[in-house]
């Protein structure tokens, strides 16, 4: 379909009435209900929900239509899972419908790279295009619209955030949704539109830049077929929110299994770098960094330097600390004399590293006032042999007032790693330890982040569980891994170079949105 810049997308994510189409009556078609109908329900859609299978009869209380005709009422929006061969048939009859979209789940189009295929995926944008209907997809996922109650996953969050992610690949979509919520961030409007036969990375660049709804975008590209507006609509994005940006299939590799997957153009990625670097885009190269750098965006003060101060528990751990940090381009600077006599009056040298990195494991145990998890404890050198010094004689307070007065360190980087003590873990010791450094995260006046690391087996990603919800409550930046916060935060410091004021004010917009 021809392209139509400047059209706005809107109108996709408010139909008024949704048909999913499909075998409902096949004993192996149960996703469908767990795709486009439970999602739609429990997500709150107000619009009215018809199911069309050319069998008819009914499923969890609701009639199936034996075809769109048969709806009683005007239908906004196709979902098409009928096989590819019958795909063509289903698109007139929307259009014949007064559709406004057919989104088609259906694979088997141009992504195989059969000829015939890629004809079949061709008719469909030629029998749309005199009805002016739009086409997601075909062999993709859909949308995800909190704020309307679109979605095709039962557990994605149902409130809204600030995030626009556009996703050729469903399953990366799926993925990067959930851990992002995991998280705590939230998103605006999610689309994965998979072959991207009509609505492609172009139309929905240049409709996120202006969507009043999305603050930071995050893209999620296999390739594009429109180079010279494709650049445009990454410059305009760029120019106008924090736009982060992982090109799918950028080794030799993987640019043919982007070919298979959505029958998409990789290009060389040297051409892609420099397109991306041109573009003011954000570059990364995993969901994971993705999740990393939308985290430090929406929720971390752009440092102004690159000189951190690492402060965790075990000495193993600190000394991964700084290697991760000063790879990534950080630095780790020693400790002043003055800065280190200042902490030796209530850390103990024995069991701890006051050199930067700072092995606080006693920071991390004991309140101000000498109390773990709130009850009262005298004296801990009986049981800590190795600790000299009184719980009174010292916490997190006097340990920030000693690093914020060092005038060369721009952030400090509180990790906690989950399962270096032979002590058994439990969600109720990491909630408590962790819930002490939150406490001196949250008094921190320099830009911060926590790293929550080193899940080595069930019962520590149970009890990391516990620690998320103590640092998303605090609106802290957490991160999984110290690699991916050190890398993050680099391109933080990068970004805010460039972009000056760009992260506080898409902060604080972020900050004001309505959600729920």
């Amino acid at each position: 379909m021809s392209p139509r810049p400047g059209e706005s997308l809107e109108y996709i994510f408010h139909p008024r009435s949704i048909a999913v189409c499909g075998a409902f009556t096949h004993p192996f078609r149960w996703w469908l209900q767990e795709y486009y109908i439970d999602p739609f329900v429990l997500g709150g859609y107000q619009g009215q929900l018809y199911l069309v299978d050319p069998r008819g009869g009914e499923i969890s209380g609701r009639p199936i239509y034996r075809s769109l005709a048969e709806i009683p009422g005007p239908v906004d929006h196709v979902v098409c899972c009928v096989g590819a061969h019958k795909t063509p048939a289903l698109v007139q009859e929307a259009g014949d419908a007064g559709a406004k979209v057919v989104q088609i789940f259906t694979a088997g189009f141009a992504e195989t790279g059969e000829p015939e295929d890629i004809a079949l995926q061709n008719s469909l944008v030629e029998i749309a295009r005199p009805s002016g209907m739009r086409i997601i997809g075909p062999n993709c996922m859909g949308l995800y619209y909190p704020r309307g109650g679109l979605s095709f996953s039962t557990n994605f969050p149902t409130e809204a955030g600030p995030i626009g992610l556009m996703c050729q690949s469903g399953g990366n979509t799926t993925y990067l949704t959930r851990l992002a919520a995991d998280r705590g961030l939230r998103f605006s409007k999610v689309v994965s539109y998979g072959n991207a036969c009509d609505i492609n990375e172009c139309d929905l660049l240049e409709y996120m830049a202006s969507d009043p709804e999305t603050k930071v975008i995050a893209a999620y590209i296999e390739g594009t077929r429109e180079g010279a507006r494709f650049l445009d609509a990454l410059k305009a994005a760029a120019g106008a929110k924090p736009l982060v940006v992982f090109k799918g299939g950028y080794t030799e590799g993987g640019g043919r299994a982007t070919a298979s997957h959505t029958g998409s153009l990789a290009g060389s990625d040297a051409v892609w770098d420099g397109v991306l670097r041109q573009a003011g885009a954000i570059r990364v190269y995993s969901i994971e960094e993705m999740v990393d750098m939308l985290t430090a965006l929406l929720r971390m003060e752009p440092p102004l330097g690159v000189n951190v101060c690492a402060v965790g528990n075990g000495g193993g751990s600190s000394v991964l600390a700084t290697d991760e940090c000063e790879r990534a381009g950080l630095r780790v600077p020693p400790i002043p004399a003055g800065t280190r006599d200042r902490l030796k009056a209530f850390i103990p040298l024995a069991g701890s590293m006051l050199r930067n990195p700072i092995d606080g494991g006693f920071l991390i145990v004991l309140h101000n006032d000498g109390t773990f998890n709130g009850v009262a404890v005298p004296d801990w050198r009986e049981e800590l042999g190795h600790v000299t010094v009184r719980p009174g004689d010292g916490g997190w307070g006097d340990f920030l007032a000693a690093i914020e007065d060092w005038p060369e360190i721009d952030l400090v980087l509180f990790h906690y790693s989950l399962d270096i003590n032979p002590i058994a873990i439990t969600e109720w010791r990491i909630g408590t330890a962790v819930g002490l450094m939150v406490t001196g995260a949250k008094a921190c006046r320099l830009p911060k982040a926590v790293v929550l690391q080193m899940l080595a087996n069930e019962g520590s990603v149970r009890a990391v569980q516990a620690a998320l919800r103590v640092c998303d409550e605090a609106n802290l930046p957490i991160f999984f891994s110290l690699r991916g916060a050190a890398k993050a935060i680099r391109r933080l410091i990068d970004y805010n170079r460039e972009h000056p004021g760009m992260v506080q004010c898409l902060q604080r917009r972020a900050s004001s949105l309505t959600v729920g």
